[in-house]
């Protein structure tokens, strides 16, 4: 197994627990408000695009890295900034766009983040 198919397993791994997370999460706040249960929603489904994006970002790097190290760190840099704009934007537009409300949202994508970082572990 390559070290590109061990980020690659990783990566499907976190994945799964975070759809489980989000998923149980997402059901407790649709108790209390259906549209606290689709801001959950969204949250965590933010919370995985950006842990989508940060795997093609490892992924691109680890194959870059083989021929050109400085590369490959510029992409990890790279791809850290993009992941922080994808997260102001996405929740802007949940929040203010959607009108999702905040608690839901912010607390679902946080939850499902960690889930994932612990879950790579």
């Amino acid at each position: 197994m390559t070290a590109l198919d061990d980020v690659v397993n990783k990566a499907k791994k976190s994945r799964n627990y975070q759809l489980i997370i989000i998923a149980v999460i997402a059901a407790l706040f649709a108790l209390r408000d259906p549209l606290h249960g689709a801001a959950a929603l969204y949250g965590g489904f933010v919370s995985l695009f950006v842990s989508w994006t940060l795997g093609l970002g490892v992924i691109k790097a680890t194959e870059i890295a083989k021929e050109d190290p400085k590369t490959a760190v510029g992409i990890l840099y790279g791809s850290a900034v993009l992941r922080f704009v994808l997260v102001l934007v996405l929740f802007g537009v949940g929040m203010g766009t959607l009108g999702f409300n905040p608690i839901p949202l912010v607390l679902t994508a946080v939850v499902a983040w960690i889930t994932g970082v612990v879950a790579v572990r």
